[in-house]
């Protein structure tokens, strides 16, 4: 019997990466999978290989920044399942540039992705995290914490999802919900992209900060963190920050 078994699963962000690997690793745990991303067809691709291991998903379009989009996809969810027992918030939009060639409009799309996403999603999913006394895992990031070069509008927005989760966390503490955040790093599309503008040296630097001398694996490195926040384990946790990054944000 999975850590999770029964739980019905909202995960945002779904259609790749980190977000496609707690979909994975959340079915396999005996949940029932709804996966939301802005590209219908990566989500379903994900789903598909999920319902082919004989387990049990949804596929769904979903714009998080949209609230009309964000409550039909909730809507949708509970004609289903049901229920909402656990809700991860992971989409975002990430521009990674120096501070005086961002523009505006990368500091509104992280903020609108991320940030009002997660308010969104926290938002409409409230009532029936109340009746599961469910869980609600945040994407924050060390970046946001210590500090990034080219990273100021990621930042910003991943140290707001922090505040507004750690208030989340005070109000529905109440409701018996718990709320926490992941500052997780992997290898991901994302990470992919980043490092396409980086030289050899700068590559080498970044792997260097690394405790454990490798670079984190969205299944088994990432997607176990937060299956760990989601489950029966983490009862006793709320408002708390853990990292999956191999040490490089370890405090010493």
């Amino acid at each position: 019997m999975g850590l999770i078994e029964g739980k019905v699963a909202i995960v945002t962000g779904g259609g790749q990466g980190i977000g496609a690997a707690v979909c994975r690793n959340f079915a396999k745990e005996g949940a029932k999978v709804v996966d939301l991303g802005r590209t219908l067809s990566k989500v379903e691709k994900v789903v598909d290989g999920i319902k082919a291991e004989g387990y049990d998903a949804l596929a769904l379009q979903c714009d998080v920044s949209k609230r009309d989009s964000v409550d039909a996809a909730v809507k949708e969810t509970i004609g289903k399942y049901g229920k909402i027992d656990i809700l991860i918030n992971n989409a975002m939009v990430q521009r990674l540039v120096p501070f005086d060639q961002s523009t505006e409009q990368d500091l509104w799309d992280a903020y609108a992705s991320s940030v009002l996403g997660t308010y969104n999603m926290m938002m409409a999913c409230f009532p029936y995290l109340k009746e599961t006394q469910g869980k609600v895992v945040n994407f924050g990031s060390a970046a946001g914490i210590q500090g990034r070069p080219n990273q100021a509008t990621y930042s910003a927005a991943k140290e707001a999802v922090r505040g507004l989760s750690k208030d989340l966390a005070v109000e529905w503490g109440p409701y018996g919900i718990n709320v926490n955040i992941i500052c997780p790093i992997a290898s991901t599309p994302a990470w992919d992209s980043y490092k396409s503008k980086l030289s050899q040296q700068d590559i080498d630097k970044t792997m260097s900060e690394f405790i454990i001398k490798r670079m984190g694996d969205p299944d088994t490195d990432v997607a176990n963190v937060v299956l760990f926040l989601s489950s029966y384990l983490s009862d006793y946790m709320t408002g708390r920050t853990l990292f999956a990054d191999g040490g490089r944000a370890c405090y010493r």
